[in-house]
């Protein structure tokens, strides 16, 4: 169904982003317009989403810019799969945008901080919701180049240090992508995703170069998403953050890579046509095992929070991984469920942990717990806020975590993925062990450390916080605790944002026309040096 109003996901932050940055210095203003802009974008991301149900023509929302056709024109694509994202997005950027109003330094607050927070959302929304491949590089750019200038804001040493290595490793990837994307155009004549799940499922496939480049670009989304051996990056540059940004990194950055991969793999570049020559569900395989087995080895090895918490991130994107080889190995719609599930979940709670150690640290100094304990008995609220967060991180029933893990654990086991499986509930262990030892230590024993020794009748651990930043975790707890309550309703939009993945029929139809499947089962062009590079344009791109 067609609706430009989905455009409005990447105009709302983007427009804030041009009034903050012309109210620069003017906190107040830029908070008050980036207040409105946020709730307004969560409000229209909950209205598409309430006008889209089942799995046919209605579950999705099409916009072609300029009145070209598809696969000419440039195609945004709003259906349930990037809408529960782009919705936990907001949701997210929310508790870091309050959390940031009360935390962050009037130097850098004052500064650029407020527009480049927009834009960086405005690239998550662009790359949740574009319907090529050159768009989706065009919003990696938009949201790399934001966290670029994030990374820099305080100007501290070791945050240009990290900057350094962040930047040059994104621009190798991104200049992969787009050379990706060069010969995908040259080997099948078209960008458009859905153009491409149509000639993938054809009985006429493309050549076996093609699934090569599909390689390529997994290159660059297991880049994105911090897949091991690609994620060395993340641990480093993570803990230099202030608060509030490395929350909004956490919760989205790696996200887009996965999503990136769940969208393009299964439908095309590991489709059913294609997947008994291809590569791609061994390297997937490959990768989640690694991912989560190594990453979860080197939480164990620490004891400062934040560097822990970053590799747990690493750890939880294998889940995502193994859910998605899986579904491309076993065609098992189910586990793209539990990933999307899981992915949504983990998006709040990773976000809420990282402000959680801000408030540790905004008592302490430090996020070293072998420097202080005993704050539960000086800043009970705080310890019993963490513990909520814990507990759902680490996936207690019925708390949000638990859902999502126990799908994919269940599908590994049930289409013969027993090892990855197996790997799964040794990693769901040792974060149970992490976050018990994180949070005993923080929380349980004598009280020592920083602000112990304050003069009689001081509220150690109480004065210190923001209320803002007590007011941004909560609200993500919340939605955590709400999220939970919720699990039945969103498991359903989970199943059905998901099953086109293995049967795409719905998506290309909805952007090429009910004439393009069942279809004459041609390529879109012929293949490399018979390739007209005139008959299909991309040029408005």
């Amino acid at each position: 169904m067609n609706n430009n109003l989905i455009a409005l996901i990447v105009a709302i932050p983007f427009v804030a982003g041009i009034l903050t940055t012309a109210t620069r210095g003017h906190i107040r203003t830029q908070r008050a317009l980036g207040g409105l802009a946020l709730f307004a974008l969560l409000g229209v991301n909950v209205l598409l989403m309430l006008g889209l149900h089942g799995t046919g023509e209605h579950s999705l929302w099409t916009s072609i810019a300029g009145g070209w056709p598809a696969p000419f024109g440039i195609a945004l694509v709003y259906d349930q799969l990037s809408g529960l994202l782009m919705g936990v997005a907001s949701i997210v950027a929310i508790g870091c945008f309050i959390y940031a109003c009360g935390t962050l330094d009037r130097r850098i607050e004052r500064g650029w901080f407020h527009p480049l927070f927009h834009l960086l959302i405005m690239g998550v929304n662009f790359s949740f919701l574009t319907g090529d491949l050159f768009n989706l590089f065009v919003s990696f750019e938009i949201m790399l180049m934001a966290s670029y200038a994030m990374l820099c804001l305080a100007g501290t040493r070791p945050q240009i240090a990290q900057a350094y290595k962040y930047i040059l490793i994104n621009l190798v990837g991104s200049t992969i992508f787009v050379l990706g994307a060069g010969l995908i155009y040259g080997v099948v004549g078209t960008l458009n995703i859905a153009d491409l799940a149509r000639i993938a499922a054809s009985d006429n496939p493309p050549p076996p170069v093609f699934q090569a480049i599909g390689v390529l670009l997994l290159f660059v989304f297991a880049l994105k998403a911090a897949v091991f051996p690609l994620w060395f990056w993340l641990p480093d540059t993570y803990h230099t953050l202030p608060t509030p940004i490395v929350a909004m990194f956490s919760a989205l950055l790696s996200k887009v890579g996965v999503y990136a991969i769940l969208r393009l793999f299964p439908s095309i570049f590991a489709s059913p046509q294609l997947q008994h020559d291809s590569i791609v569900p061994v390297i997937l395989s490959i990768g989640a095992g690694a991912t989560m087995i190594i990453a979860i080895l080197g939480a164990l090895s620490t004891r400062q929070m934040r560097r822990a918490l970053a590799m747990l991130l690493i750890a939880h994107v294998g889940y995502l991984i193994f859910g998605i080889s899986v579904g491309i190995n076993a065609g098992a719609p189910n586990a793209y469920s539990g990933v999307l599930f899981y992915m949504t979940q983990e998006m709040i709670l990773m976000a809420a942990l990282f402000l959680a150690t801000g408030l540790i640290e905004s008592i302490t100094t430090t996020d070293d717990t072998t420097q202080f304990s005993g704050l539960a008995t000086r800043a009970p609220g705080i310890a019993a806020l963490c513990f909520v967060i814990a507990a759902s991180f680490i996936g207690f029933p019925p708390l949000s975590g638990f859902y999502g893990k126990a799908m994919l654990v269940r599908e590994g086991f049930a289409t013969g993925n027993a090892p990855l499986a197996i790997a799964t509930l040794f990693t769901a262990a040792m974060t149970l062990f992490v976050m018990i030892r994180l949070w005993a230590g923080a929380f349980w024993g004598t009280p020592k450390g920083p602000g112990v020794d304050l003069p009689e009748g001081a509220k150690w651990g109480v004065t210190p916080v923001p209320a803002q930043a007590v007011v941004g975790t909560t609200f993500l707890a919340g939605a955590s605790i709400a999220y939970a309550l919720a699990a039945g309703p969103m498991m359903d939009i989970a199943s059905n944002a998901t099953a086109q993945l293995n049967e795409p029929r719905t998506y290309v139809t909805a952007i090429l026309g009910d004439e393009a499947w069942p279809m004459h089962r041609e390529p879109a062009a012929p293949v490399l040096a018979q390739a007209d590079p005139d008959s299909h344009s991309e040029g408005v791109h």
